[in-house]
């Protein structure tokens, strides 16, 4: 079936479906690793990452992971209508942001090639497929009840606000997590808040159960992880570098990530009725 069959029938390109699954392990092997194997996983790493950010990247992985895996195993425009974009969004970014900090990256070693070649392919993957689906409507889409949708829209602009921030003044912007956070980090972490406000964007009028799933989910599994995580590594690291409690930052970005997990809890409770 070539390729324009496939988007009247809805399924996605072979293609498209290859990537996604070498995306997939892309992704398990480096969220798993940096959350469950920390230290291997950091010599591993392009860059040198410190625990905090180690663990912080491996949920954000781990989330990326549950979509791309959902797009992957359906093989359809739903959920794909609203995963490519996030994933268009997710690499771009990091690509723009890598090549801005080249300084970071050791050219000497093989990790930092590897880096680069999938951050520049799968965006350019992204914009063609997203150009060749452009006329494509997700399959049992139903309307967002309005209450619903407005929040959507301002949780959107929330996290689009937020991590336009992280991006333009990330010392600032991330002055009140638990952990420092330098200015390349800073930028790396507004795509997390970014990606998620296109997915919120994408179901604010319309979506199928899948897609309520799938960004459920993700959002749910960055949340709760990146808390985990946090305790996790502050159990581990000398008195000196632990999380101060006391400090109200620490409870703002706590009550961030809550939120995060909890909108996604919320898309999976909804999209449990829509499936009813």
């Amino acid at each position: 079936m070539s390729a324009t069959e496939q988007t009247k029938t809805g399924n996605l390109s072979v293609l498209l479906r290859a990537l996604t699954w070498v995306e997939v392990l892309v992704l398990i092997l480096a969220g798993g690793g940096l959350f469950f194997f920390p230290k291997l996983a950091a010599e591993q790493w392009p860059w040198i990452i410190a625990p905090f950010n180690g663990r912080f990247v491996g949920a954000v992985y781990l989330g990326s992971f549950v979509s791309a895996a959902l797009m992957a195993f359906h093989g359809r425009w739903s959920p794909g209508r609203i995963v490519l974009p996030m994933i268009f969004t997710f690499t771009s970014i990091v690509l723009g942001v890598s090549l801005l900090n080249l300084d970071k990256f050791d050219f000497q070693r093989w990790q930092p090639w590897v880096w680069f070649l999938l951050y520049a392919a799968l965006p350019l993957n992204s914009i063609y497929h997203m150009w060749l689906y452009r006329n494509r409507q997700p399959a049992d889409a139903h309307d967002t009840p309005k209450n619903r949708g407005i929040f959507l829209l301002g949780l959107t602009a929330f996290l689009v606000l937020y991590g336009a921030a992280l991006l333009i003044v990330p010392a600032a912007a991330s002055a009140f997590w638990p952990w420092p956070i330098d200015a390349f980090h800073g930028q790396m972490y507004s795509v997390v808040f970014i990606t998620s406000a296109v997915g919120c964007y994408l179901i604010a009028r319309r979506a199928s159960a899948l897609e309520w799933k799938t960004l459920g989910l993700t959002l749910l599994v960055i949340g709760a992880c990146s808390i985990i995580g946090l305790f996790l590594v502050d159990a581990i690291v000398p008195p000196e570098k632990k999380v101060n409690w006391v400090l109200s930052g620490t409870w703002a970005w706590t009550a961030l990530m809550i939120m995060i997990s909890g909108a996604g809890a919320a898309m999976l409770y909804y999209a449990n009725k829509l499936q009813k």
